[in-house]
């Protein structure tokens, strides 16, 4: 059957301890990152967040954590990044005033409500998310996994 092969590939489901690790990492990077950003603290889309996705989906690879719990761990990043500021702006109501609650877009234009910021936050949350999560998770998970084939494979030539 089609779902005994997914469940024994080990790339794709990945080993339970490593999904764990996984799941506590993003699990206590994203509330960590919430509370930076409800007190002011720049933790918005940025280099050093694409950096650290990265970073986790390496890791994963390495860790040998499974493709499909690192892309929907890095979804919850990226959803993260579009969704949570036009919250914060939605809820305290100073959405407005700044762009630091606006979800990120290429084009410049804002929503005319708080609530249509926020819908759009989550829309391209969905969208750009996802397409962020396979592309990051797919090169960085491959790195990892590269780079852990690459160390057993030499350290059992030696």
């Amino acid at each position: 059957m089609v779902l005994e092969s997914v469940r024994s590939s080990p790339h794709i489901v990945g080993a339970s301890p490593a999904r764990e690790l996984l799941a506590l990492a993003v699990g206590g990077i994203l509330p960590l990152a919430s509370v930076g950003f409800a007190l002011g603290l720049d933790v918005g889309l940025s280099l050093g967040w694409i950096a650290l996705a990265v970073g986790i989906a390496i890791a994963a690879g390495f860790a040998g954590a499974g493709l499909l719990p690192t892309v929907g761990s890095l979804w919850l990043v990226g959803f993260w990044w579009f969704a949570f500021p036009p919250l914060v702006g939605s809820l305290t109501g100073r959405w407005a005033g700044s762009t630091r609650y606006n979800h990120p877009r290429m084009l410049g234009y804002g929503y005319e409500s708080a609530r249509a910021e926020l819908l759009g936050g989550i829309e391209y949350g969905f969208k750009y998310g996802l397409l962020f999560a396979v592309v990051i998770g797919l090169v960085g998970y491959g790195v990892g996994a590269g780079i852990t084939r690459l160390s057993t494979g030499t350290s059992e030539s030696s």
